[in-house]
């Protein structure tokens, strides 16, 4: 009984020092690094959408053409509707959504550089955690469900390129 007690108290006085840097009980450092991934994983994939982003967008301004959810589709009312009206306004919102792509992509990038900033400060809080065999684990399957999302959004971009490609070679723009 006696023994016992002794490991208890001795099992409290480390768990309750003040000098050593302790993020609660055993589990809770787990729960910690568990968040940290959690955050960092949420935030590589942030900087992942908004690169391929910037990327997609900067491909259809260098090809000359507007994706689909970003083409504006006004008509003039005053004046005759004549064939040379309509290429000349047709010309001038395809520039005006150009512009409005520049606008967006000049936006990821700054929401990119604040992700990178992000993943930097959570990767040093991950390289505190004591446990690192556990977050080298955690990280591994991070990077996988990582590598599975980047897949996706590739395959979702091209798939959309394509149409959109398509549109302007079959004049449905």
């Amino acid at each position: 009984m006696a023994e016992r007690r002794r490991l208890w108290e001795q099992a409290a006085a480390e768990l309750f020092d003040d000098t050593k840097i302790s993020n609660g009980p055993p589990g809770a450092q787990m729960q910690t690094s568990s968040s940290i991934i959690n955050q960092l994983e949420k935030a590589r994939i942030s900087e992942l959408k908004k690169w391929w982003e910037m990327t997609s967008l900067t491909k259809y301004i260098k090809s000359g053409r507007v994706p689909s959810c970003l083409r504006i589709l006004i008509l003039p009312t005053l004046g005759d509707m004549d064939q040379d009206l309509l290429e000349e306004w047709r010309t001038q919102t395809a520039d005006c959504s150009t512009k409005l792509m520049g606008t967006l992509i000049t936006q990821a990038k700054s929401r990119m550089d604040e992700q990178i900033i992000k993943i930097e400060q959570l990767t040093k809080d991950l390289e505190k955690i004591v446990n690192q065999q556990e977050v080298s684990n955690q990280l591994a399957k991070m990077e996988e469900r990582i590598k599975n999302k980047e897949e996706e959004i590739k395959s979702r971009k091209a798939h959309k390129f394509n149409r959109d490609k398509l549109d302007y070679e079959h004049g449905r723009t």
